[in-house]
């Protein structure tokens, strides 16, 4: 059975321009245990954005069954690992334009001595409460070979490049991102770039070298 959802506190305030109210992230429980397997989901939830709860939520509740439908295996005697599975946020920016939140999450499946890192993203322009993909960074719809000029050179810049699988030689429709102050960061799974013994990849880049950055980012 689902655990039943409970509000444990707002973790960050600030006012945005020309909204009544300030916007508010409150740290949302999906599920806690720990009698064998683990489980420790909290996810983020802010009013007003088209889409941001469900997809908030819908990244708890599937990891939450996946986790439950595993340790299946150890309660019908079938494996003595339990599951375990753990999903956090951060709010890497919250100001009067855009929100930009960061998942950082990890399981392990019952009897499978093997844990897997992965991260998701939301990010979302505040005055229309839509939802911002790579793409809406930028001015102009070429933006993909400055953006992955810029990017290589900070994965060489990192030692990043010489550890890669494979050329990185295209930034994708569906890439993970989340914004700070002064970079747009590029967000990669374990395994999708490297080897997973390496796990989850960050590449930062300063928007100060992203010419055709739309100034609502900047």
């Amino acid at each position: 059975m689902a655990s039943k959802l409970s509000i444990i506190g707002i973790v960050s305030v600030a006012v945005v321009t020309g909204c009544a109210e300030p916007v508010e992230v409150e740290e949302i429980v999906v599920a806690q245990e720990d009698d064998g397997m683990v489980l420790d989901i909290t996810v983020p939830q802010v009013e007003g954005l088209d889409g941001f709860n469900e997809q908030a939520m819908r990244l708890g509740e599937q990891l939450e069954g996946q986790i439950r439908q595993s340790e299946q295996a150890v309660e019908e005697g079938e494996a003595d690992l339990h599951a375990e599975g753990v999903l956090s946020f951060e709010t890497k920016l919250l100001n009067e334009k855009v929100i930009s939140i960061l998942f950082d999450g990890f399981y392990s499946l019952a009897g499978i001595p093997r844990t897997v890192h992965y991260k998701e993203t939301l990010n979302y322009e505040l005055q229309s409460g839509s939802a911002i993909g790579i793409a809406e960074l930028f001015e102009e719809e070429n933006y993909e070979d400055d953006l992955l000029a810029a990017t290589n050179l900070e994965m060489e810049a990192s030692g990043l490049k010489e550890n890669l699988s494979f050329p990185f030689d295209q930034v994708k429709e569906e890439q993970q991102f989340y914004l700070t102050e002064q970079e747009l960061v590029l967000v990669f799974d374990q395994y999708e770039i490297t080897a997973g013994s390496m796990g989850t990849q960050e590449v930062a880049i300063p928007k100060s070298e992203l010419e055709n950055l739309k100034d609502v980012y900047k």
